[in-house]
């Protein structure tokens, strides 16, 4: 008997292409509906092409469209909030061009899931108006960029306009979904736990492919795929206890893994994809980011975790690593300067924590499949 989802549907997908934790969480959430349904994904997104392929096993194409700012960074740590104004002031309000272009690309999508890329929401309503589209827009999000903006009103009043601009846009969403650590808490159709790409390889086969035994204590390093940071590399070297690999560190594709003593510098665009790095790794040393912070609570090792005291997003992801995973928080400068041998040896003594919560992705497959069920029925 054929299922009702006897053809394949087709769905958009905006996603900012503020860093990988975007992208890395839109991707968890399209491979588990794809579990689910056949389905092919229209994915517009400035981030890397090799990013999709790594994290991605459904059917999908990308169309290399700017859909966002988000915050220009310095570095992992650092925002430019001069330039973050003039590419904003760029951008919004949104070129109507780009909308209609979007909305004739979405026009025969069921959905479009937009994290947390607005454009596809005001693209999904268009389609609507334009083409008689039945396509729905479904906004995904931690945070939305007007909250982001808030706190640098008084230092850049440019950025009222823009904040007003994209309440605007997001307040046109035609579902809602908040995925836990939740910055701004309020009326959502659906709040899930933590959403990660799933582990595809096994500890036992990423240590092989890294050439590290089972007995080695292995720290996994990362900024979050932001380049320019530097990373105290004598340092580590110094905690001869430990191996660490450095995530990110080439930028070069093919490279694959360059040893130096205890250290491995593996590109941000190796074969090994991040979830199964980690879940490889006894602990993490890290930027906060939402990506990183679900995919290490996936995987239930320990967390040293670096915070940005001017991203608002921030403290509220600190708040949750500190209640919710086993961690230690740990300052910019303690990381670079500090002799890190004692904070390690503790970190990797703290207990693993149960990991048989649900991943958010599964809940956010199971709403949109049932969205697009009541869809078929009408």
């Amino acid at each position: 008997m054929p299922t009702p989802f006897s053809s394949c549907l087709s769905i958009g997908c905006c996603i900012t292409p503020h860093g990988f934790g975007h992208a890395a969480r839109a991707c968890a959430v399209l491979d588990a509906l794809a579990d689910r349904i056949p389905v092919h994904y229209k994915i517009v997104s400035t981030a890397p092409a090799w990013f999709f392929a790594e994290s991605l096993t459904a059917s999908y194409d990308v169309h290399p469209l700017q859909t966002d700012v988000g915050l220009v960074q310095q570095d992992a740590l650092h925002e430019d909030l001069a330039q973050t104004v003039e590419h904003l002031h760029a951008f919004y309000p949104l070129r109507v061009k780009l909308r209609d272009q979007l909305a004739t690309l979405f026009a025969d999508c069921q959905l479009v899931l937009c994290d947390i890329a607005p454009v596809g929401i005001a693209a999904a309503a268009q389609a609507r108006k334009q083409y008689g589209s039945q396509v729905r827009s479904v906004l995904v999000e931690n945070f939305t960029w007007n909250w982001i903006y808030q706190p640098y009103q008084d230092s850049y009043p440019e950025f009222t306009e823009i904040i007003h601009d994209l309440e605007q846009l997001y307040s046109q969403a035609d579902y809602h979904i908040q995925a836990e650590p939740v910055c701004a808490p309020h009326h959502a159709d659906l709040v899930v736990r933590p959403i990660a790409r799933a582990c595809q390889q096994t500890r036992p086969k990423v240590r092989t492919l890294l050439g590290l035994s089972e007995q080695e204590k292995v720290i996994l390093v990362t900024m979050g795929g932001i380049a320019g940071t530097e990373l105290p590399v004598r340092q580590l070297k110094a905690c001869k206890d430990f191996c660490f690999i450095l995530a990110g560190q080439t930028g070069q594709r093919g490279k694959g893994v360059a040893n130096q003593d205890n250290i491995l510098f593996l590109p941000a665009d190796s074969t090994i994809r991040h979830p199964d790095l980690i879940a490889a790794c006894d602990a993490v040393i890290g930027k906060i980011g939402y990506s990183t912070l679900a995919e290490v609570y996936q995987a239930g090792i320990p967390f040293a975790y670096i915070g940005r005291e001017w991203f608002r997003e921030s403290q509220p992801l600190a708040d949750f690593i500190a209640q919710e995973m086993p961690s230690l928080p740990l300052t910019e400068e303690a990381f670079q300067q500090q002799n890190l041998s004692d904070i390690l040896t503790k970190l990797c003594q703290l207990p693993r924590h149960d990991q048989s919560h649900e991943n958010g992705a599964a809940m956010v497959a199971d709403f949109l499949e049932k969205l697009l069920l009541e869809k078929m029925a009408k």
